[in-house]
């Protein structure tokens, strides 16, 4: 990816095993460019779960690592941009922000569907590939779309991600409250914030 300012839509399918290449994908694990860093969550203690990885804007091979604490009831802040329950890690020469902790495991928990019944989950890895606009609610570049219009962007807009409930008919299950979540980078592209916004 070379350029955040033209909207590209994401599009993904079931992958056929690993994937273990610094390309877009959601779930599986991630494919570190440094050294690891895993995110604790502030409002649980526990390692958060990663969501996928998302190749950075610019001439060199960086990626943007997306985790969020595993929150089924909705007592947490995943909302909230610097609460501790998200993260978007920079990597390589990316900057940890101050209000998160981790650890250096390489693995960890990771982006589930449902599987017979509502209580099972299922582990995901999902290829992602880029289209041009369609209408789909989840895409790189272009211009956020808030659903709140007291939201307001968190720096430079990278990308938006459509929540789920992970019914059979969808690719994950991804708690944004019925709504989309939202991801910035720093003006020098070394910092990402995350949050997300519902009706």
């Amino acid at each position: 990816m070379t350029d955040i300012q033209t909207r590209r839509d994401m599009v993904w399918r079931t992958a056929n095993g690993p994937i273990e290449a610094p390309v877009a994908k959601l779930g599986g694990q991630p494919f570190w460019l440094d050294e690891p860093f895993w995110p604790t969550s502030a409002g649980f203690g526990t390692p958060m779960m990663f969501i996928g990885q998302f190749p950075m804007p610019g001439p060199h091979s960086r990626l943007a690592f997306l985790f969020m604490a595993e929150d089924g009831y909705g007592t947490g802040s995943t909302y909230e941009p610097e609460d501790g329950d998200n993260a978007l890690i920079v990597q390589p020469g990316g900057r940890v922000p101050p209000f998160l902790t981790g650890t250096s495991a390489r693995t960890g928990p990771t982006l589930w569907r449902r599987g017979e019944s509502w209580t099972d989950r299922v582990p995901v890895e999902l290829r992602i590939d880029t289209v041009p606009p369609g209408g789909g609610d989840s895409y790189f570049g272009g211009e956020p779309h808030f659903w709140q219009p007291s939201t307001r962007p968190l720096g430079r807009f990278f990308f938006q991600l459509d929540g789920a409930d992970g019914a059979p008919d969808e690719a994950y299950a991804l708690n944004f409250g019925g709504g989309t979540g939202f991801a910035f980078l720093s003006d020098d592209g070394l910092e990402g914030r995350f949050c997300w916004d519902c009706v």
